[in-house]
């Protein structure tokens, strides 16, 4: 699971656009909605931190958090997606 905006941010020229067309079936793609946008910013108002450097991190903190289940997100980010997830959301270092 991801979201939308996650894709935008990940794809760069060194990935194989054949790799890329694989991969994205097997993965559920979240839309960044306005509730997630408006919740995203609440999240970034009670982190104390600034939208534009965390925003898309904090849309994937909120669709992370609304899943039911374990949930375990992957990423490079792994300090500010800490910051950002639920405790229940497992933020692990990619």
């Amino acid at each position: 699971m991801t979201s939308s905006m996650t894709l935008i941010e990940a794809f760069h020229s060194r990935i194989r656009r054949a790799e890329w067309n694989w991969v994205m079936p097997r993965i559920a793609v979240e839309p960044v909605t306005k509730d997630i946008a408006d919740e995203a910013i609440g999240l970034l108002s009670e982190t104390g931190l600034h939208g534009r450097t965390y925003a898309i991190d904090a849309a994937l903190a909120v669709i992370a958090g609304r899943q039911r289940g374990r949930v375990a997100v992957f990423t490079s980010d792994e300090d500010d997606m800490r910051k950002l997830c639920r405790p229940e959301v497992q933020v692990r270092a990619s």
